[in-house]
């Protein structure tokens, strides 16, 4: 729907044209939720696969028969974006967010020992609910409680 002729601005034309000439444009069909194609489409592709958007999914999450696998695979693969000042020429910077190289949740150590990842400030979209917001308060960087489990 995003690519029907009357959206399309006419210098972006000649892209998309190039797009459906190599064949890497995929229009789905009308009436069709276009989010169930690139999740399966970026499942197809691989591990290495990332997925620009920042659409949280949530709808998605809650009708998965699998709520973990969804979430951790969406917090590895998932990159955000996000459009900086207007600069040279009034050409605003993208900046893309690419998720962490590990996870930051709860993780039981070898000892039994428990670490703790604690908000920071940035963890807004991190959240399932959408509601969290950080405040001066909480910390930029990463901060973690170890717990150790007497036995």
């Amino acid at each position: 729907r995003h690519f029907a002729k009357n959206l399309i601005p006419r210098w972006a034309e000649s892209i998309v044209e190039e797009w459906e000439r190599d064949g890497i444009l995929y229009r789905t069909p009308h009436g069709s939720n276009d989010d169930w194609f690139w999740m399966h489409a970026a499942l197809w592709c691989g591990e290495g696969t990332f997925v620009l958007t920042n659409d949280e999914m949530r709808d998605h999450h809650f009708q998965m028969l699998s709520h973990r696998p969804f979430t951790r695979w969406k917090e590895r693969h998932q990159v955000h974006f996000d459009f900086g000042s207007c600069g040279v020429e009034s050409y605003r910077e993208l900046k893309l967010s690419y998720p962490d190289i590990y996870s930051r949740r709860i993780q039981r150590l070898g000892s039994g020992s428990l670490v703790v990842p604690l908000p920071k400030r940035g963890d807004e979209k991190r959240f399932l609910d959408g509601l969290w917001e950080a405040d001066e308060s909480t910390p930029i960087e990463e901060t973690y409680v170890c717990i150790k489990l007497q036995k």
